[in-house]
């Protein structure tokens, strides 16, 4: 297994993160109270070589807290192509050191080049003992979409400086072959902390290849130095059209994964475009089959799990964000946070009610999303919002607990 670079060595422990609020002597209902802002917003320019106007804009959110507390927000930046999904992309990178308050100006982190037009899909991880791994995407050309080839930087710095992206294709993308669509994330991974694989990094990545399309677990347990192929999961894609995927520790941990399905009757009126599955052996293989998720209320798109309570204090509590309504003209309406007690089996409201839709962070069009925990114990969700389009925007919103209801 080749060794990756690194900007140093990385040993420490795995600590497992809990709320420290004070619990709530009883089940109270939301605040709602938010603390919104925009992160990038999409602008128009003249194309130089055909004088049109074309819009850049920003898609495709990951968010992560590192060890020392600073949040490091990433999207892609679409140059010029009015939001296509395929041309001249950066990934594009905002520090804030005071639990999202306020955010450094934007800057490249990856920059598209000859060869690596499309630099995309940027999905990050912490390591508890300092490395922060960024895992993005490339097509060769801005028309030409494949070879796709998944690549790894590390910051030793929270941010500050990046090393040189790593190409990964030959640990981590087979049986996908140059032909073949490969892409990371979105969003975050995970650090296990129970359990005999604690402290291993585990990152989401899906593939199709012919009429077959994967989800696959890729991990490391020497610290982001080599990285392995774990749990893959392969369907038909008229059964399952599994793609991007959100992963969660459970108390017992084991992993649990919900991911978008497109295999539904109608991508545009469906409620029900997630699916799950769960790896009991920290991310090796999938206990079982994944299914579709008639529980949860969300059209197909890129949902976000984040674990808010562990277990010790008067309940558990997991979320998930993604829209609750259709993609009627692919444009759905409100960002929602749904809550799960019971460690994924049901989502709730805070009094114990069924609540499959969760409760509206934000009225508008949004799209796909990302979580993280601050470190003042307070919950983050960057996403796509805008008032017209869902694309229009990448929003920051925190907030307290108690704004999403206390159990």
């Amino acid at each position: 297994m080749r060794r990756l670079r690194t900007l140093g060595a990385a040993i420490g422990a795995v600590v497992a993160v809990a709320v420290t609020a004070s619990p709530a002597a009883a089940a109270q209902p939301p605040t709602y109270t938010w603390h919104k802002q925009t992160l990038w917003k999409q602008y128009t320019s003249t194309d130089p070589a055909t004088g049109a106007t074309v819009t850049t804009c920003y898609r495709l959110p990951a968010v992560v807290k590192t060890g020392n507390n600073v949040l490091l927000a990433f999207a892609e930046r679409r140059n010029r192509n009015n939001c296509a999904d395929h041309g001249a992309f950066d990934v594009v990178m905002r520090r804030s050191t005071d639990n999202g308050v306020t955010w450094e100006a934007s800057r490249t982190v990856l920059a598209s080049t000859a060869g690596a037009a499309l630099q995309g899909n940027a999905t990050v991880v912490a390591d508890s003992a300092g490395p922060v791994f960024l895992f993005t995407t490339s097509e060769p050309t801005a028309t030409q979409t494949t070879p796709r080839t998944p690549k790894v930087q590390v910051s030793n710095d929270d941010g500050r400086t990046w090393s040189a992206p790593d190409d990964l294709s030959a640990e981590i993308k087979a049986p996908a072959g140059a032909g073949d669509w490969f892409a990371t994330g979105p969003g975050h991974g995970i650090q296990l902390t129970r359990g005999g694989h604690a402290g291993r990094l585990v990152v989401p990545v899906y593939f199709a290849v012919g009429s077959r399309q994967s989800v696959r677990l890729v991990y490391s347990d020497d610290h982001g130095v080599t990285w392995r192929i774990g749990a893959t999961a392969t369907y038909d894609k008229a059964t399952l059209k599994l793609g991007e995927q959100t992963l969660v520790e459970r108390t017992d941990g084991s992993v649990l994964v919900i991911a978008r399905n497109g295999a539904v009757p109608d991508d545009q009126t469906s409620v029900h475009g997630l699916a799950r599955g769960v790896s009991r052996d920290g991310g090796l293989t999938f206990d079982g089959d994944f299914r579709a998720d008639g529980a949860i209320t969300a059209p197909p798109t890129h949902p976000a799990l984040l674990r808010q309570r562990w277990d010790g204090g008067p309940y558990t509590r997991i979320l998930l964000s993604a829209p609750a309504t259709p993609k009627t003209n692919n444009n759905p309406v409100g960002m929602n946070v749904r809550s799960s007690f019971d460690e994924g089996a049901t989502w709730r409201n805070y009094d114990g009610s069924t609540g499959n839709a969760g409760v509206r962070i934000d009225g508008d069009h949004a799209g796909y999303s990302d979580m993280t925990l601050l470190g003042n114990g307070a919950i983050g969700v960057l996403y796509e919002a805008g008032a017209a389009r869902f694309r229009d925007e990448i929003r920051w919103n925190w907030f307290w607990e108690s704004a999403i209801g206390l159990r």
